[in-house]
């Protein structure tokens, strides 16, 4: 955990209050920066137990690590750095919950296994299942079961990976080589997505690699588990860091966070972080590679089926990339679409990953209220640039029973710009992935 002097910094003047999430649907002191960081001073001070506390534990599990509170804290404290620390500590003490390991470790560390659950949910959604729940009888009774369902996007296909090749070139010499990471989320829920956005690339000129990386990390790094964060990010980190790519990119803001500090991720006294390092400034999320480094392309645009649109600011974009602007200046190039701006579009919309599964209490009211902000606007549509935060606004505008639809902006670009989808090769028709060289 940071040191006491760091913890110290917090003087509580209470500037954290007005912008915290959980603190704004809660008014719990608890449950606001400056009542966490000093629940961890009392850890520091030991008179609380790392092995036996839960109900501290459960405090700075709530955080969502949205970053709002360090932004607008007068001392920069980082608070969320902090709460992560301290997950580190018990996770150290404690061990990881079960939920950490069946889905952090179990599913997310291996995307193989994660890609053939993906197949399961696509059979439950085909076969009616999905209805059952929602129907009047038992939807009352399954209350619960309907609440984590409704964050499946609807209409799932296979893994974008499945349907994508190693390398894929533009016709005539690329004016780009760029290494693509693909996302757990992007790879399984948000597929479609992926292969617009990567269709979209080939078509501006880009050559994209598609190394085998598997999970950035991040989700371990939250949770504390260190160790598989190392592992992960050592993997990776030879995959998608090399000299040979110009940028590297990803839809999921996320991972281009994530990433951007894998020096950290790796060890930062490692060979590896010290190879990398000079790599990172490669790092750019899908919006800034369009707008900074290929451009609009304005003239070749036309309207699309929406006539206004509203965009959310992830938090690991707006605060962790400082990336606000060229999502909007993308939304703003389609002709014919209104770029309506929602009251509180940077406020965490309580997804934080998989947060709306391990706390559906506050997560959906946090949902609720950023999907009445979205109707406010009038919009049909809403835009965002991260997978998670999409399965989050999509979930809590069903529940809303709002028909607004979630996008990535770039794949409304390529939609403006009538670039069909990315097309399978007859052997990837047939099942027959080609291997993927490290």
């Amino acid at each position: 955990m940071p040191g006491y002097d760091e913890i110290s910094r917090c003087n509580r003047c209470g500037f954290c209050q007005s912008v915290c999430p959980t603190y704004l649907h809660s008014r719990d002191e608890t449950q606001v920066a400056r009542g966490r960081i000093y629940l961890t001073r009392l850890l520091l001070e030991g008179k609380y137990d790392f092995t036996l506390d839960a109900e501290v534990s459960g405090k700075v599990d709530d955080c969502l690590l949205c970053g709002a509170c360090t932004v607008n804290c007068p001392s920069s404290v980082k608070t969320d750095e902090i709460m992560v620390s301290a997950r580190r500590d018990f996770a150290a003490n404690r061990g990881l919950t079960l939920f950490q390991k069946l889905v952090y470790r179990g599913l997310l560390s291996h995307s193989e296994r994660l890609e053939r659950a993906s197949l399961l949910m696509r059979i439950y959604e085909r076969t009616g299942a999905r209805n059952v729940l929602y129907g009047k009888i038992l939807g009352r009774a399954l209350d619960r079961l309907a609440y984590y369902d409704s964050f499946l996007p609807r209409g799932m296909s296979r893994p974008a990976r499945a349907q994508l090749e190693p390398v894929m070139a533009p016709s005539g010499s690329p004016r780009l080589r760029v290494g693509y990471f693909l996302g757990c989320a992007s790879n399984v829920f948000w597929s479609q997505t992926a292969l617009t956005a990567i269709s979209y690339l080939i078509h501006r000129g880009v050559e994209v690699h598609l190394p085998p990386t598997g999970c950035c990390g991040e989700p371990h790094r939250t949770c504390g588990d260190e160790a598989e964060v190392r592992r992960l990010a050592g993997l990776n980190s030879t995959l998608i860091f090399r000299d040979g790519f110009d940028l590297i990119a990803t839809d999921c803001s996320t991972c281009a966070q994530a990433l951007a500090h894998y020096d950290e991720f790796v060890g930062a006294d490692s060979r590896e972080a010290e190879r990398i390092r000079p790599l990172l400034g490669k790092v750019v999320d899908l919006n800034t590679l369009v707008v900074e480094h290929l451009g609009l392309d304005a003239d070749n645009l036309r309207p699309i089926s929406h006539s206004a649109a509203t965009y959310h600011d992830s938090c690991h974009a707006v605060r962790g990339l400082g990336v606000s602007e060229a999502p909007r200046r993308i939304l703003g190039a389609i002709p014919g679409l209104e770029l309506r701006e929602m009251d509180g579009a940077d406020s965490c919309c309580g997804g934080a990953g998989s947060y709306g599964f391990t706390h559906p209490s506050m997560s959906g009211r946090i949902a609720a209220a950023k999907a009445e902000n979205i109707a406010k606007t009038g919009a049909s549509l809403v835009a965002t640039s991260c997978p998670a935060c999409a399965l989050q606004l999509g979930a809590g505008l069903r529940r809303a029973g709002q028909a607004q639809a979630v996008a990535h902006p770039v794949e409304l670009l390529a939609r403006s710009a009538a670039i069909s989808m990315f097309r399978q090769t007859p052997e990837m028709a047939q099942g027959q992935d080609p291997e993927m060289e490290p």
